[in-house]
């Protein structure tokens, strides 16, 4: 299960396009999953033999094998089964074929991965060390690359002695030589000793698929568990108040696309909170593990309800956009999510989320906060309402803006004034145009 996008840590297998024993030419389809940003079809990396290894409707942690392509055709000990039933392979970690013992799963994170930095998993993988058998020095037990140090060197050991063709076999399926009998000559490992070696160890780890813990299918799912962690992990304060909207209906009526169309009161709000978030860079940030990360570029994710639930895709650099580039850049992205055609890519990058319940009929609301940002702007419906001005009572239209944010970023003050900065500008529009 491939990995698209730094925070994406499980997938939803929606489709196998080849069935056990077909074969499958190198970028023909071989899959398709759901993640909680887009549905995504996978091409198949080598051509052979199929043997899929999960159910469709599985919930899989990323870089977890779901499938092996056999080049010579599949193995007889691993002919599909009687009763039909599918297989998974648990906890490996390799780019083609890998296969774990159970052992190491206590180390593993729940998702199925192992908590490692990026450059000690790349020397990892360089040295052939299993990172389930590590324990990390680093924060929160992360494996680290000093950790990794004393794990004595391949290169170290005693040549094994292999044949070209084993060697390569073994190197594509990720099996690791010194495992491995040699039946050749003078213990010579062979290419059929890594076949059996494949089909033993295959054979050993197959389980019926286990699902992670989920009580809810698919991408309702997926949006259950990542709004549950926003929830758990941050402090959340919500901010709330009540603008006048006069204006911004005013001027929307004036100003119009060169298509003769009004601009959404969405590219309004995009373009209110992307000048405020330039002259409030703390809200404009995120905490990772090497500390509080502030962003120069501004791109700004809009909720948007689709047949498949709730997405948020990401308009990049909205600060280098004019109002109608704001504008064509959302009407652009709104139709591609509805009509699914979005890529993992259109939900990658955000920094500040955007959620519009006003059509719904909303007059305020709390938002959680899109992880990993620091805030998330909740938008009420405008509506007429008996409102005092200098004394006097009048009907304006009136809207109520939420604010949400990570109380850890951002303290109450800065959040109220950033807060403000918007509904300064809601109350002045002509200053977006």
């Amino acid at each position: 299960m491939p990995k698209l996008g730094l925070i994406m840590t499980e997938a939803n297998l929606l489709e196998w396009f080849k069935k056990d024993g077909e074969r499958v030419e190198k970028g023909e389809l071989l899959f398709s999953f759901e993640s909680d940003k887009s549905v995504v079809e996978i091409e198949a990396p080598a051509s052979g033999m199929v043997k899929t290894l999960v159910e469709v409707g599985t919930k899989v942690a990323v870089q977890t094998p779901i499938a092996v392509i056999y080049p010579e055709g599949l193995p007889t000990e691993l002919s599909p089964q009687e009763d039909g039933t599918q297989v998974n392979v648990a906890n490996g970690i390799t780019s083609k074929i890998a296969i774990q013992s159970f052992s190491a799963r206590d180390r593993r994170k729940p998702d199925g991965g192992v908590s490692a930095t990026p450059k000690a998993r790349n020397l990892a993988r360089s040295r052939g060390i299993d990172l389930g058998t590590i324990v990390g020095s680093g924060p929160r037990g992360m494996i680290v690359t000093a950790d990794l140090d004393a794990v004595p060197r391949p290169e170290a050991q005693a040549p094994i002695k292999a044949t070209p063709v084993a060697s390569k076999m073994a190197a594509d399926c990720g099996i690791d030589l010194s495992t491995v009998t040699g039946t050749g000559p003078g213990g010579r490992i062979t290419r059929e000793d890594v076949s059996a070696a494949i089909a033993t160890l295959v054979k050993q780890s197959l389980v019926k698929p286990h699902p992670l813990p989920s009580t809810l299918p698919g991408l309702r799912g997926l949006i259950a568990d990542r709004l549950s962690a926003s929830w758990n992990e941050r402090p959340q304060v919500t901010l709330h108040i009540e603008v006048s909207a006069a204006e911004l209906v005013a001027v929307r009526n004036r100003n119009l696309t060169p298509a003769g169309k009004k601009i959404s009161f969405n590219a309004y709000f995009v373009a209110a909170a992307s000048r405020a978030l330039a002259e409030f860079p703390a809200v404009n940030s995120q905490l990772t593990e090497s500390g509080l990360l502030h962003f120069d570029a501004i791109n700004i994710g809009l909720a948007i309800d689709t047949e498949r639930g709730l997405v948020v895709p990401v308009l990049k650099d909205v600060g280098k956009l004019s109002l109608l580039g704001i504008e064509a850049g959302l009407s652009d992205l709104v139709e591609r999510t509805l009509s699914n055609k979005t890529m993992p890519e259109d939900f990658s990058g955000g920094t500040f989320t955007i959620t519009n319940l006003g059509a719904f009929g909303i007059d305020s609301f709390t938002p959680i906060i899109n992880p990993p940002e620091a805030a998330i702007l909740g938008l009420g419906r405008i509506k007429e309402k008996p409102v005092a001005v200098d004394g006097m009572l009048g009907i304006r239209q009136m809207l109520t803006l939420s604010l949400s944010f990570d109380h850890r970023l951002i303290d109450g003050a800065p959040a109220a004034l950033f807060l403000q900065r918007i509904c300064q500008l809601v109350e002045a529009p002509e200053k977006l145009v």
